[in-house]
């Protein structure tokens, strides 16, 4: 089972990776997503995280993309 970093469309795992270069917190939410392995798991603080470095609007974010990651991570499904 692949970790929830490992999931992440490209897109945003590039923008979380550039903004951990600049800022402590975005490092510790990569270190999380490297260590957790399903989206429930995550806290709605880590989400709210996922979201601010890895340029998303919450706007774009549908109710599945909260519950579920939908347009967050790769479906490989």
């Amino acid at each position: 089972m692949k970790t929830i970093y490992q999931q992440l469309k490209p897109e945003i795992k590039s923008k979380i990776n550039q903004s951990a270069t600049k800022y402590s917190t975005a490092k510790r939410l990569k270190y999380t997503l490297m260590a957790k392995r399903w989206w429930s798991d995550l806290t709605v603080s880590e989400l709210g995280d996922i979201i601010s470095y890895g340029g998303i609007g919450t706007v774009d974010v549908s109710p599945h993309g909260y519950l579920f990651g939908k347009d967050i991570i790769k479906n490989e499904h």
